[in-house]
């Protein structure tokens, strides 16, 4: 079976077995947490930054981006925004005992206010990694090709009253920011234009457009992929991209 197909299949299987999800993401952090296994390669060169003050996770889904951040960047403190009610509660217990994390059970965006957050449902699994606040956003990414025998009249979408904040109202300076927010990624940066002009954070964003690579640059952070070892300067469509200043790079290839 190629691949391709293996996945097809396993995104079918699942929806009619939900708690794989559960056990899947707790093995999933079990293995980051103590052993390192799964950490993206985005976050690998993390460690060579130096001391980190404060560390953002936009989008905090199931906690793995802050293990990853953890293990890697050290830092001293961690604030995750997380709008899903059930993802967010679930997060506030997993973490309840480190005092150096923050979950808020907020979206960001380019404008403040109460919006609705669409979280696609397929049978009985809930996708919550692909909730969105556009409703587009959260439909479209399964179909045929990503699921096998895929029925759309089996795909509905929860809606959740949600409080959506910008960042330049939160008056938080970070050393390193990581967005993954479906498609509202380049929403969450024009939010937050003046702290990122005045902070300069490494960030690390999934899948970035053209554009928000360009207002990304306009802040002196350049796009780069990594291997988990270096930096190369561009991009990939689709892929999860580094954004580095200059001073970002004297420090990880100084390490």
């Amino acid at each position: 079976m190629r691949p391709n197909s293996a996945m097809r299949f396993l995104r079918s299987a699942q929806t009619h077995f939900p708690a794989i999800r559960t056990a899947k993401f707790g093995a999933y952090n079990f293995g980051m947490r103590h052993f390192g296994w799964r950490i993206p390669p985005e976050f690998k060169i993390l460690d060579r930054l130096g001391p980190i003050g404060l560390a953002l996770d936009i989008g905090g889904n199931w906690g793995q981006s802050i293990l990853a951040l953890k293990r890697c960047a050290r830092p001293e403190k961690i604030v995750s925004f997380e709008p899903n009610r059930d993802l967010a509660i679930r997060l506030q217990v997993q973490f309840e005992a480190d005092p150096s994390v923050e979950v808020r059970p907020h979206a960001l965006s380019d404008r403040p206010g109460r919006f609705e957050l669409y979280v696609p449902r397929y049978r009985n699994y809930v996708y919550d990694g692909l909730a969105s606040l556009k409703q587009q956003e959260a439909l479209e990414w399964l179909n045929e090709e990503r699921m096998m025998g895929f029925d759309r009249s089996k795909l509905s979408v929860e809606r959740q009253d949600v409080v959506v904040e910008r960042l330049d109202a939160l008056d938080l300076a970070p050393d390193v920011v990581k967005i993954d927010v479906q498609g509202a990624e380049e929403l969450v940066v024009r939010g937050g234009m003046q702290m990122f002009a005045a902070c300069r954070p490494l960030t690390i964003i999934e899948a970035p457009s053209a554009s928000l690579v360009e207002v990304m640059a306009d802040f002196g952070l350049a796009a780069f992929t990594s291997d988990g070892r270096n930096l190369t300067s561009g991009f990939e469509e689709g892929a999860d991209v580094v954004f580095a200043s200059d001073e970002h790079l004297r420090r990880i290839q100084g390490a």
